[in-house]
């Protein structure tokens, strides 16, 4: 049986990634969408201001999100959408945070910001993180969504996709993810959204790329001999069904394809939001070392729970039930950590 790597999981923030400069090939991510879904585990934060300011907090705001529900057949709505996690996750009551009165720092969850600007500024922060770790060839991919404020598309991509290039990015491509399962929506003035983009970054003009991963059969004439494409940008994948405590995964296709297409086997591919581990499994399957990073990796039953039983999962799949079985050990966060700095 071939070596399987199985993947490091840390419990930290994206701002702070404990690898050296340059070690990661590949990042595929899917951060906290802006004032969208409120995530388990202790996420709020200091972000900005001063250092040294004895901070002052002005007032904290709120916000309140519906439950979002299915149509029924013949009008109306069905229950909730999604598991008992999907709806404490889409219908919540959330802090948007504080200002220090004094420096302007703020206190609060990334993905909960009081203003798009914000969540803009605080993004770049994270991606100049990313830029730090990734390889003079490396590739990023960014999943990032939008929403509606007074009826308005906030454009938070494409606010997103411009600061990245202002602060040195490449913005290579824009991928779209076409879900043909996309979540029904009762408006009546305006097509249901049935799409969520990914931004291709890298942090050099020449970059690793396999565009052989990515080739599509076709009947056109750009066709090969081999009857294929060059692979477009939209990708057509119905939302993960992952069943476990989790409602914002990605479908295992999405990273395969990022993987692939911007990494060797045996690279380094990193994720900074990194969940219930979609992209460490993938990485796995494609003997890719995996580096995943979560504040929800707490070592006391948050998301990396879940990880760690998709990825003994893998392991029995191909025969390795020893290494299985120490992956069921209990393993503290401190010895994951000094791993991952010894990598």
């Amino acid at each position: 049986m071939r070596d399987i790597q199985i993947p490091i999981l840390i419990g930290g923030d994206a701002r702070r990634i404990p690898l050296a400069d340059g070690t990661v090939q590949c990042v595929v991510t899917s951060p906290p969408y802006w004032n969208q879904r409120k995530y388990g585990g202790e996420q709020e934060d200091v972000w900005g201001g001063s250092p040294v300011c004895v901070h002052q907090w002005g007032v904290e705001r709120k916000i309140r999100q519906s439950p979002q529900r299915d149509h029924a057949k013949g009008g109306g709505f069905a229950q909730t959408r999604g598991t008992e996690a999907a709806r404490s996750g889409m219908a919540f009551e959330a802090s948007l945070g504080s200002l220090c009165v004094i420096c302007s720092a703020w206190k609060g969850a990334y993905g909960f910001e009081p203003n798009v600007g914000l969540y803009v500024s605080h993004t770049v922060e994270i991606l100049r993180e990313i830029r730090r770790v990734l390889t003079p060839d490396g590739v990023a991919f960014w999943n990032v969504g939008d929403k509606y404020v007074n009826k308005s598309l906030v454009l938070v991509p494409d606010r997103v996709a411009i600061a990245a290039k202002e602060d040195g990015w490449f913005v290579r491509s824009e991928i779209i993810w076409l879900k043909p399962d996309a979540m029904p929506r009762s408006v009546k003035d305006r097509p249901t959204d049935a799409h969520e983009r990914i931004l291709m970054l890298t942090k050099s003009a020449r970059y690793y790329w396999d565009p052989e991963a990515l080739r599509e059969p076709a009947k056109t004439k750009d066709c090969g001999p081999d009857g294929k494409r060059n692979g477009r940008n939209i990708w057509e994948m119905e939302v993960s069904r992952f069943g476990g405590a989790h409602f914002a995964t990605f479908p295992e296709e999405l990273p395969r394809r990022c993987i692939l297409a911007a990494s060797r086997p045996g690279d380094i591919v990193a994720d900074v939001f990194a969940g219930t581990g979609t992209t460490g499994k993938v990485a796995m399957e494609h003997d890719r070392r995996c580096i995943l990073l979560d504040r929800n990796y707490s070592g006391e039953g948050g998301y990396e729970i879940l990880a760690r039983g998709r990825f003994k999962n893998v392991l029995l799949e191909h025969g390795s039930q020893h290494e299985a079985n120490l992956l069921a050990r209990d393993i503290s966060f401190s010895d994951l950590e000094a791993d991952a700095s010894r990598d």
